[in-house]
């Protein structure tokens, strides 16, 4: 036993030294001075508390006797001590409600309880309802039995229904909750010092320097111990992930042979024509149906443009009527002059009329 605290109280050491560069001077010569003493020792902490030299040789010496006891030749058996059992489940049932109610009923029989629980009646997010023919029920649920009920629970369960598929598996945290509990300790002892030390400290600046210390130790035991405790429950208490899907009776129909006629063949092509006719006319129309709204909007783009256009048409063709009349009347008067004035000015006049298309026409190219 004595060997034990001896070699808990030099790995505190360790863990103390390593957190001197962090701390001032007066700290790590504080830390050193309790990691030397024993865990059975009152605190004294004036400079008389200081051990040898060679005591401490003697606490590295058993250190090292410890080191060489854990040394082993052969390998030794598993410590079955903390074994948290696991196993997957799916079972298929044809009375779906009575089923679930058996599972409910093994469960309080066994002292269980169910951690989480999903339940679907097999019909889709729509708002269509369905009839119970055309649902498929499913349960998924996580339970939590007694680890020494384990094994029964499961061979109970499996006669709910008919087990489709099983997955078992267990894993050991024994070396884990060993190592939580012989950490808890060191931590525990490193806070008695602490504390003890808290107690009397009369500088505030080393006791702010104390406490923030210790309350790092504080936090990292409650740490230690969710994790044991969780450890502990889940060795306890063990999964079991149960799925119960609904199914029913399959039964084969039976096969009709058929001796088709060329009439029934004849009149089976053409109902299959007519019913593809059918259902590419319907799907026309809801082609239709969907770019609707689209033709509508292209065509309200459309109009102004169009109305534009024939603006601009009709507005040309006025312009070039108008120029077309005012040519005649033109060419009417240089007529009626050149008949009143003579024969040769009504030669003249004559040509010069007839190049005046020419020059309008130059004119409106430009």
């Amino acid at each position: 036993m004595k060997r034990l605290q001896l070699t808990a109280a030099l790995l505190a050491g360790m863990c103390l030294l390593a957190s001197c560069g962090e701390s001032n001077k007066m700290d790590c010569a504080v830390e050193d001075n309790y990691t030397m003493q024993s865990n059975e020792a009152k605190a004294d902490y004036s400079e008389n508390s200081y051990e040898s030299a060679d005591e401490a040789d003697e606490r590295a010496y058993s250190m090292d006797a410890e080191a060489a006891d854990y040394t082993q030749a052969e390998a030794k058996a598993i410590n079955t001590q903390m074994l948290v059992y696991s196993c997957e489940m799916s079972i298929d049932v044809m009375e779906f409600d009575d089923s679930v109610d058996k599972l409910h009923d093994l469960i309080s029989k066994y002292k269980g309880f169910i951690e989480s629980e999903t339940y679907s009646d097999g019909g889709n997010t729509s708002q269509w309802k369905y009839n119970d023919e055309q649902k498929w029920k499913t349960l998924s649920t996580l339970i939590r039995i007694p680890s020494a009920s384990y094994d029964d629970f499961c061979k109970d369960a499996e006669g709910v229904g008919d087990i489709r598929r099983k997955n078992a598996s267990v894993q050991n945290l024994s070396t884990e909750y060993s190592d939580l509990r012989t950490t808890l300790k060191i931590y525990e002892a490193k806070e008695k010092r602490y504390i003890d030390l808290l107690a009397d400290m009369k500088s505030e600046s080393e006791a702010i320097s104390v406490e923030k210390e210790l309350t790092n130790i504080q936090v990292e035991i409650a740490r230690i111990k969710t994790r044991m405790n969780n450890i502990e429950n889940d060795v306890a208490y063990s999964y079991i992930n149960l799925t119960v899907n609904e199914v029913r009776e399959y039964t084969a129909e039976p096969v009709i042979e058929k001796t088709d006629t060329f009439g029934q063949r004849l009149m089976n092509t053409v109902s299959k024509t007519w019913h593809g006719f059918l259902e590419f006319l319907e799907g026309l129309l809801f082609f239709l149906i969907r770019v609707l709204p689209y033709l509508l909007l292209l065509a309200l783009l459309l109009f102004p443009i169009n109305r534009i256009r024939k603006a601009i048409k009709k507005k040309r063709a006025a312009r070039d009527a108008a120029w077309y009349q005012a040519q005649m009347n033109a060419q009417m008067n240089a007529q009626m002059n050149a008949q009143a004035a003579g024969p040769d000015t009504a030669a003249n006049t004559v040509s010069e009329t007839a190049e005046t298309p020419q020059e309008n026409d130059h004119a409106d190219e430009s």
